[in-house]
């Protein structure tokens, strides 16, 4: 029996950017531009954001993440977000 993997398909992780929401809202976090709903984080929560390797994660967006809270702030990451790094929401 013959398996062959092909890891060439799945993009390679090689960074994150850590974000902690010290807002006292909950933040929906996305790439800028891109259309989908973004993930909810909670306020005192932190998550990490995949980055894959040689280029962000949605093809077309641009190199800025991006949180809205319900009140209408946003935060930006960015440029260049798809280099990694911390990111820390505001607690005002």
């Amino acid at each position: 029996m013959l398996i062959v993997a092909l890891t060439a398909c799945q993009p390679r992780t090689s960074r994150w950017v850590e974000l902690e929401n010290r807002t006292s809202e909950t933040v929906s976090v996305k790439w800028l531009g891109d259309t989908t709903a973004g993930r909810q984080v909670p306020p005192g929560e932190s998550t990490r954001i995949a980055v894959v390797s040689g280029a962000c994660l949605h093809v077309g967006a641009e190199d800025v993440l991006v949180a809205d809270t319900v009140s209408g702030r946003r935060f930006t990451f960015g440029p260049p977000a798809c280099k990694g790094g911390k990111w820390t929401l505001p607690t005002s």
